[in-house]
């Protein structure tokens, strides 16, 4: 039954097998979300920014029921640490439970997206769409992610990063055709276009992942099948290992989507600003989120074992990393942004006048994106102990105070002129996040077996 089973320790062969594929993964998935709003934009940058609007209103949810989704991880971590190898299923069965039974919220939004939204008059019908039909299909996400849990959390990171670059190609493919249509064969569907095809590629996601999951070896060696019985005591663990954590994902993006409101009820060229700047930020923290999850898998596995101080020498690495991809996030973005400018006039809407923010705009992100990377690495470590709850509280406080509270008053006071400024409070966020993280951190109280 362990001819196949990976140990997971310290080495940094060890930790970049884990962490590369995850971190290929999430770059496949941000490189969906931005080559999507780069082919809106091409159409229409009022229908790329209807999209961005309504895709975060999506993703408040979305975001909710992936982060309870991902405690799975945790569990199949700490079994797979401690050798309890036969329940490394169960947490993932919980979760897709979990997946199904969030369409009692998901449908009914879904079916009043008229009503329910903060849309511009001038973003309403391309947006509505949009939102309505990733709502519909809302409960496929956290699907995917349960079951790519099964997976990450044992270290066996290839099938998942298969998975997001076959849904990533897919996705292209269909976006373009749908986006802007074939003459006389498929008409050109806008937002709609867009949205089918992210939903086509998501199901594809999930059917690659349950084919390997029921394949014949998982059936017998882990137990796949055989371990669909719901179980109260696993459920209500991951959900409260999972709550803190979804919370936060559903309050942060929350944040995001009252401030982008606000910008895009203060004028269109303020909403591209702000869509723009937003985007690359979005695409470039692929580094933070894979960090995120990789040193959560790595840090679970040595929790499951009892050894606290590889998780130390972990810990360094991930730094050591962090520093490494944040400078080479940062590089493109502060030295030599023309290439963004270059893409922006292959677009049909003549945005030059914006150009000197967007510059403005792109050195700031560069800095919050290194933050961002170095702070999720300590979370992650928190989230592994199941101290989740902490992270999440710290990280929404400040998200508010520096960030949320300070864009709401200068749009009151009809002061909200310099979008780069709402990026600056992006990076006192981080930092004030970053510091708290690192104290949780040294005092050990995050240290805990759950399993």
């Amino acid at each position: 039954m362990t001819a196949n089973h990976k140990t997971i320790d310290c080495s940094l062969k060890s930790i970049l097998g884990v962490t590369l594929p995850i971190m290929i993964s999430m770059a496949s998935f941000f490189l969906m979300l931005l080559i999507d709003r780069a082919m809106l934009a091409a159409y229409s940058m009022d229908t790329m920014n209807a999209a961005t609007m309504s895709g975060n209103f999506v993703c408040i949810f979305s975001l909710m029921y992936t982060g309870i989704a991902n405690a799975a991880e945790v569990f199949v971590g700490q079994y797979n640490g401690s050798k309890q190898y036969e329940k490394l299923a169960a947490p993932t069965w919980q979760m897709i439970y979990m997946a199904l039974a969030t369409c009692a919220i998901s449908l009914p939004i879904a079916y009043f997206s008229d009503h329910i939204n903060t849309l511009p008059s001038y973003y309403l019908e391309e947006g509505v769409a949009y939102q309505r039909i990733l709502m519909y299909f809302a409960f496929i996400p956290p699907m995917k992610v349960a079951l790519a849990a099964f997976f990450v959390g044992q270290g066996k990171t290839k099938i998942v990063t298969f998975s997001v670059t076959a849904g990533v190609a897919v996705n292209f493919v269909l976006a373009y055709l749908l986006i802007f249509g074939v003459k006389n064969v498929i008409p050109a569907m806008g937002c709609r276009g867009a949205a089918i095809a992210t939903v086509i590629a998501e199901f594809l996601q999930v059917a690659i992942l349950a084919s390997v999951f029921f394949n014949r070896e998982n059936r017998k060696n882990y137990k796949t099948f055989e371990n669909r019985r719901f179980n109260p005591k696993l459920f209500w663990d991951c959900i409260k290992v999972g709550v803190p954590v979804s919370m936060t994902n559903c309050m942060s993006m929350t944040a995001w989507y009252v401030v982008q409101t606000i910008v895009s009820h203060t004028s269109k060229d303020a909403a591209t600003i702000y869509n723009i700047g937003n985007s690359i930020y979005t695409f470039s923290i692929f580094a933070g989120e894979g960090l995120n999850k990789a040193i959560a898998t790595i840090s679970a596995n040595m929790i499951g074992r009892g050894d606290l101080e590889s998780i130390e020498k972990t810990r360094r690495i991930f730094i050591a990393i962090s520093v490494v991809f944040g400078g080479i996030i940062a590089v493109p973005l502060i030295l030599c942004p023309e290439w963004i400018f270059k893409a922006l006039s292959l677009f049909p809407d003549n945005i030059s006048s914006l150009y000197a923010d967007i510059r403005t705009v792109c050195c700031i992100v560069a800095i919050d994106v290194s933050l961002e990377t170095l702070m999720l690495s300590h979370w992650g470590i928190l989230i592994a102990g199941g101290d989740s709850k902490y992270a999440a509280i710290v990280y929404q406080i400040f998200l508010w105070i520096f960030y949320v509270f300070p864009s709401l008053a200068l749009y009151y006071l009809n002061a909200l002129t310099s979008i780069p400024l709402l990026f600056v409070f992006t990076g006192l966020w981080l930092i004030s996040t970053q510091f708290f993280l690192y104290r949780r951190y040294k005092s050990l109280k995050w240290y805990k077996k759950l399993v």
